[in-house]
């Protein structure tokens, strides 16, 4: 994992260690993946990326910690819908792998890496990269990535800016 200023500031990828052989299996589907249905991923998101203030404290410092608080916690929510996906088979779930390096996988018009492995051959020290475009793009999904202000797949794919 090494950051990739190309893709914007703070944006990581993955590069090979090695040499990849083409047809080389990169990644695999396992139980770390979590898939929660787009019906469930707005409480999803309040659950784990904001926190019940019980403090009924108004003072101006406490208001100002939450507003800080709020803009941190979207910033974690951008940062968790970008390293996600939605399946073109299964287009019902937000699919989610905070532990797999596969999350930093960038989108290229020519890339390294396909559903079933290596495109090609692919250099130590290359950027293994996908195309976003065979990933599925809901309306749900859309919706909640204009919301928090991320671009979706398709968007990038696309070439759309935020």
């Amino acid at each position: 994992i090494r950051n990739t200023p190309s893709h914007g500031q703070g944006q990581k990828g993955v590069f090979s260690t090695a040499f990849i052989a083409k047809g080389t299996h990169i990644w695999a589907w396992t139980r770390r993946v979590n898939q929660i249905h787009h019906t469930k991923l707005e409480t999803y998101i309040k659950d784990h990326f904001f926190t019940n203030d019980d403090d009924d404290d108004d003072t101006h410092a406490h208001a100002h910690a939450n507003e800080k608080a709020q803009v941190e916690n979207i910033s974690l929510i951008q940062v968790f819908l970008r390293q996600g996906f939605v399946l073109p088979n299964n287009d019902a779930f937000f699919n989610s792998n905070p532990t797999d390096a596969g999350r930093f996988m960038n989108h290229s018009n020519e890339p390294t890496c396909g559903p079933d492995g290596a495109l090609r051959d692919i250099e130590a020290g290359e950027e293994l990269t996908m195309c976003y475009s065979f990933h599925g793009n809901p309306q749900w999904y859309q919706d909640i990535c204009i919301k928090y202000g991320v671009l979706s797949e398709t968007d990038i794919y696309e070439g759309h800016h935020v």
